[in-house]
């Protein structure tokens, strides 16, 4: 059953084929995967349950709880810090915890901690690893620990309000903004990263990776949007974007990352959605 905080979503997306896209795609193990009729994944069933979860449909049972705890090693420790965030994401939403303590993986992971020379291809950015790392802290109740890594981010502060090193982008600059929030810096001295952002805001909607790029996508987009509302800032062309968003669902219910075309994806569905709820907002 779709739940009231739904409705609002109702009125723009189908909500119940995106909600059925996933749910199709959920595995006997209790865990997901984007391609039918693969083997789990634990990225893939993270943003599911994060879907699953603003749709008011999250499985009732306990096989997908234990699918996630089965990631954790027994000396507490995960295979890196992105699936050690993942597990403890979708593990709060169902409202679990993790089979083992963290205490020991968390200090291993603050002492190993240091910002990349360059991004990998598979990175989305120099501060990524980073960025999980203080959503651990947070997720276990310790933000307090997130002040080194925080003053390691703010050397990286380009003056035109951008974070990174050579080419700093919208991600990474969301990254390092949710790293200082995360370390209790107000928001409020980071009002240039707010112009930094609307300035690739795309006018039919969207943004985009550079100023006057014109082709939105949606990761960008998302990435923009997270970032304005956490600098408490309204974006620009609110309906155009909204519009953007409904545009790129695909007819299984899943979302593509820009206009045009493309393939459904869980992580693109996910910004979807939760842009869509920030846009409502506005």
């Amino acid at each position: 059953m779709m739940t009231a905080h739904v409705l609002p979503l109702m009125s723009y997306i189908d909500a119940r084929s995106l909600a059925d896209y996933l749910l199709k795609r959920r595995n006997p193990d209790g865990g997901f995967c984007h391609y039918s009729l693969d083997e789990s994944n634990l990225n893939d069933t993270a943003y599911a349950i994060l879907i699953l979860d603003m749709l008011g449909r999250l499985p009732q049972d306990d096989r997908t709880v234990e699918y996630v705890r089965s990631f954790q090693r027994a000396d507490g420790s995960y295979n890196s810090p992105y699936s050690a965030w993942c597990a403890l994401k979708a593990l709060k939403i169902m409202d679990s915890e993790p089979k083992y303590g963290l205490e020991e993986y968390v200090r291993q992971l603050l002492r190993k901690h240091t910002i990349p020379e360059e991004v990998y291809i598979e990175r989305l950015s120099i501060f990524e690893s980073s960025f999980y790392l203080a959503g651990i802290l947070e997720l276990i109740g310790r933000p307090g620990l997130c002040d080194d890594i925080a003053a390691a981010v703010l050397e990286y502060r380009m003056p035109d309000g951008s974070f990174g090193r050579s080419d700093p982008g919208i991600i990474s600059t969301y990254h390092a903004l949710s790293i200082l929030r995360s370390a209790g810096k107000p928001m409020g001295e980071f009002g240039d990263s707010a112009d930094f952002i609307a300035a690739r805001a795309v006018g039919s909607g969207g943004f985009t990776k550079k100023p006057l790029a014109g082709l939105a996508f949606m990761d960008e987009t998302y990435y923009a949007l997270m970032t304005l509302e956490m600098l408490g800032k309204r974006p620009d062309h609110v309906r155009e974007t909204i519009g953007f968003v409904v545009d790129c669902q695909n007819e299984n219910g899943g979302f593509r990352r820009a206009r045009a075309s493309g393939i459904s994806g869980f992580d693109t569905s996910y910004y979807a959605v939760q842009s869509l709820r920030t846009l409502i907002k506005s």
